[in-house]
């Protein structure tokens, strides 16, 4: 199916969310550096990418795309954004970062990185204690009831405040929403898992006020209370779909819309009809997908969204997008998602609608 074209009878959908939602339920960041990325400061992208893989200057780049299509794609005036970080260095440096897309509507506030104490599981050997760090958010962000967690591999390809509208879809005794990972369908050996397929946790919208009524206070510290899974988890991933493969009735499990993978695109996959009726709402760039030859079309849509600045005028933005991905479906064959029918129209239907009715952008004030 080809991207529908622009006419004055095109009719633009009612938002999910109106006002600034993050205000009384920020959105949430984990970031921490390496040792060897103590002296790399923003802007410094000039590395190998063997290194530039595996290091702050990736992961800052990162965060200014983030930030920029957050900015790009929303109608919220202001975003508070709750950072946890290792230390107060990291923090200003993602103040600095942030500072480089607005001075005034990213409001970050600081949340050290807590984990409990004496626990083996997440020690530096096994994973990065920073990864498990979002898993007890509940018990560290004390003060807040309901926050939308994302990682800093992802990019807003439409209004980040839709996603509020997950945590207002929560039934009664349900405490977050995630989307698939169809990545476990094909795990050898087989390991536990949550939902239809598997659960990613890239985008978790959490209601911390339920999950501070688990065992231990949270739902990190459920998860170590529930006791260790055979085999052993690779990382806070597995930890989260062995319990809740345990617990399914805390699980809001949505599409993958709101949290889009190449994984997403496997053949066990569910089918996401509302990615093509209302658009990618997140693309996540997991495993360093951004950077490595793993899915064309996650790498284009990234290194165009890169030099993105807020006063870029969408129908130009959405051309050029269009005619990239079309060049890739002409060429190329060998990408994961490449038998994802109208993923292009997916991947810039809000971009569609921008262009219908250009909003007014912060222009770096």
């Amino acid at each position: 199916m080809e991207t529908p074209s622009l006419s004055t009878g095109y009719i633009l959908p009612q938002p999910l969310v109106v006002g600034n939602p993050s205000l009384s339920s920020p959105l949430v960041l984990v970031v921490c550096q390496a040792p060897q990325d103590q002296n790399i400061t923003y802007g410094d992208f000039t590395e190998p990418e063997s290194h530039l893989l595996a290091s702050w200057a990736r992961q800052a780049e990162q965060l200014y795309t983030l930030f920029t299509t957050l900015l790009y794609f929303t109608k919220s005036a202001v975003w508070r954004i709750i950072v946890v970080t290792d230390s107060m260095a990291t923090f200003q440096k993602v103040l600095n970062i942030s500072s480089h897309v607005s001075m005034h509507r990213l409001q970050l506030e600081h949340s050290p990185l807590w984990l409990p104490e004496n626990q083996p599981q997440l020690s530096q050997q096994q994973w990065r204690p920073c990864v498990w760090a979002k898993l007890f958010l509940a018990e560290s962000l004390p003060d807040e009831d309901a926050v939308v967690y994302v990682d800093t591999d992802v990019v807003f390809l439409g209004p980040g405040e839709d996603l509020w509208w997950l945590l207002r879809s929560l039934g009664p005794q349900q405490a977050l929403a995630l989307a698939p990972e169809p990545q476990y369908q094909r795990d050898q050996p087989r390991r536990p898992f949550a939902g239809r397929v598997g659960l990613n946790t890239g985008m978790m919208a959490l209601n911390l006020t339920r999950l501070r009524q688990l065992d231990g206070g949270g739902l990190g510290s459920a998860i170590l209370r529930a006791g260790m899974m055979t085999p052993s988890p690779r990382h806070d991933q597995d930890a989260l779909n062995n319990y809740l493969s345990l617990n399914p009735h805390l699980l809001l499990e949505v599409s993958s819309r709101w949290n889009f993978l190449p994984s997403s695109c496997f053949r066990e996959a569910p089918e996401c009809t509302d990615c093509i009726s209302a658009g990618i709402t997140l693309l996540h760039g997991a495993d360093a997908t951004f950077h490595r030859n793993i899915d064309r079309k996650f790498m284009a849509m990234y290194k165009n969204l890169v030099p993105l600045q807020l006063h870029h005028p969408p129908k130009y933005f959405l051309t050029r997008l269009t005619t990239i991905l079309e060049i890739i479906d002409f060429r190329y064959q060998d990408y994961v998602c490449s038998n994802f029918t109208h993923l292009n129209h997916a991947l810039t239907l809000h971009l569609q609608d921008a262009a219908v009715v250009t909003l007014p952008r912060d222009r770096g004030g």
